[in-house]
């Protein structure tokens, strides 16, 4: 009650003056008819009316009723209406509010699957290592997530690095030929590991009942914005590496550290929106679907560059 005390109070100070008024309901009648007045004349008998209408019933009589009772019904309904809109208000509010509400994010006890610092830690650790000394791929046994991360971005290392054979000057149209076969199975690779991670995501929510059928849906799976980073990791290595470069013309090193300042900051965008969109799929706000890549090129039964020519040497 006392939190509406201000709706009850101007209730009480309406039902007052209502009540002050039912004693002088004659000289209302009387009040002049001009627009100012007549307006006043108005509220004023809509004041009046529920007290004279409790008043009528009570006595009986339309014509002669107590003042006093009408007075007095005049200000008990004036203190329950200022009561009443004093919750009504309350309750919009309330209504208001818990439609913008959110449920709090929910991050279970024990391995979160999905950290985005982890991820981009251990692309820019590999990037490095691998640049030192291109080893094969470390067995993550204890983390299998996080060692299809390293899978995944090894095919991207890899295929960064190979594209760049095709591009360098003095390239054979044999030695480019033979490039784009390995960018084609790389490429296949990289895009069968990016299902992976979204595999094992899938898995691991579904023997938990997420994620949740009627959240919304992510345009975006963890695997796609996981090999989006993996790309950023790499750029961020080489463009660091280009504004370090002390044989570079005047004005690189300037140009790079600002291409740099752009690329960290889409990174740590991105790797934001992955673990908003973790946090939300466990919390049973989004949900994510693992799409298929379906790539055609390097099937035979599909690509008709493929079954063609094969077609034309078994004719000919």
């Amino acid at each position: 009650m006392f939190r509406h005390w201000k709706r009850l109070v101007a209730g009480v100070v309406v039902g007052l003056f209502a009540a002050a008024l039912t004693f002088n309901i004659d000289a209302v009648e009387r009040l002049s008819s001009s627009q100012l007045i007549g307006t006043l004349q108005f509220f004023g008998r809509v004041l009046l009316v529920p007290g004279v209408l409790v008043s009528m019933a009570v006595s009986r009589n339309m014509h002669h009723f107590p003042l006093w009772l009408a007075a007095l019904g005049n200000l008990a309904f004036w203190i329950a209406a200022g009561r009443f809109v004093g919750v009504l208000v309350h309750r919009l509010r309330e209504m208001k509010k818990y439609s913008a509400w959110q449920p709090p994010v929910y991050v279970p006890e024990g391995p979160r699957m999905i950290e985005a610092a982890a991820v981009t830690g251990l692309q820019d650790e590999c990037t490095k290592r691998w640049h030192a000394s291109a080893g094969p791929v470390a067995a993550r046994e204890e983390n299998e997530w996080l060692d299809a991360v390293e899978r995944q971005h090894r095919a991207n290392f890899d295929l960064w690095h190979i594209e760049d054979e095709a591009r360098a000057p003095g390239a054979l149209d044999a030695e480019v030929a033979r490039v784009k076969r390995r960018v084609d199975e790389t490429n296949q690779r990289r895009n069968d590991l990016t299902e992976e991670l979204d595999r094992i995501l899938v898995t691991w929510l579904e023997n938990r009942g997420l994620p949740r059928a009627t959240a919304p849906l992510n345009s975006e799976s963890p695997g796609l914005i996981v090999d989006r980073l993996s790309i950023l990791a790499l750029k961020i290595y080489h463009t660091r590496e280009e504004a370090g470069r002390e044989d570079a013309p005047a004005g690189h090193a300037e140009r790079n550290r600002e291409r740099l300042a752009i690329l960290e900051e889409q990174r740590s965008d991105l790797a934001g929106c992955l673990d908003a969109l973790w946090y939300e799929t466990l919390a049973g706000t989004r949900r994510f679907k693992m799409y298929r890549q379906l790539k055609m090129y390097n099937d035979p039964s599909l690509n008709p560059a493929i079954y063609g020519k094969v077609s034309q040497i078994r004719g000919g």
